[in-house]
């Protein structure tokens, strides 16, 4: 299965994931790809790290121009992507295929990756993979991912767009089956 987890920046995307992932491990699954939590200081998102979600490895992923700590990287709006991080990314993203688990997750897919850069030969890979993909994308991207892929069906699992911040119950996903 191709899953979607869709809304706005600060929606809720990555902490939906985290209980999403956290059940699909307590249901038997095993779980690999990235998640990319979000940084603030002083209530101010500055950034993201990427953690390894089957080691628990984190690396710096994104940040403001003033709190960034690496050097070079992609500017993508009001952030600068870390090329270590990417490169970090994407071996967790492989790895998770090599290792052959239930369910791959990729947060997040946004502009870098559809111009062909940044995560996306990972996220190829990922789908051209017999694993079940988890993808975390911003509503204002979905209509392009799905375009950038169309011999992929995609199902929205969660959209958050008009949700507040907090993590919505799995229930839906529950009774739905969408489980992997």
């Amino acid at each position: 299965m191709r899953l979607l987890v869709v809304g706005k920046p600060g929606s809720g995307k990555t902490n939906w994931c985290r209980e999403y992932i956290e059940w699909r491990r307590e249901a038997g699954s095993s779980v690999g790809g990235i998640l990319c939590p979000g940084i603030e200081k002083q209530g101010q998102r500055v950034g993201s790290n990427v953690v390894n979600l089957l080691t628990g490895e984190e690396a710096p992923f994104a940040r403001l121009p003033r709190y960034r700590s690496f050097k070079g990287g992609e500017r993508i709006g009001d952030y600068t992507i870390s090329r270590h991080g990417i490169l970090f990314a994407c071996a967790a993203i492989e790895r998770a295929i090599g290792n052959k688990c239930d369910l791959i997750v990729i947060d997040e897919v946004g502009p870098l990756e559809l111009s062909g850069k940044g995560l996306m030969p990972a996220v190829e890979s990922a789908l051209a993979s017999p694993a079940n993909v988890l993808i975390v994308v911003r509503t204002s991207l979905k209509g392009a991912l799905q375009r950038h892929f169309p011999d992929y069906e995609f199902a929205v699992v969660a959209d958050l767009t008009e949700s507040s911040p907090d993590v919505p119950e799995l229930a839906d996903c529950k009774s739905h089956e969408v489980a992997v």
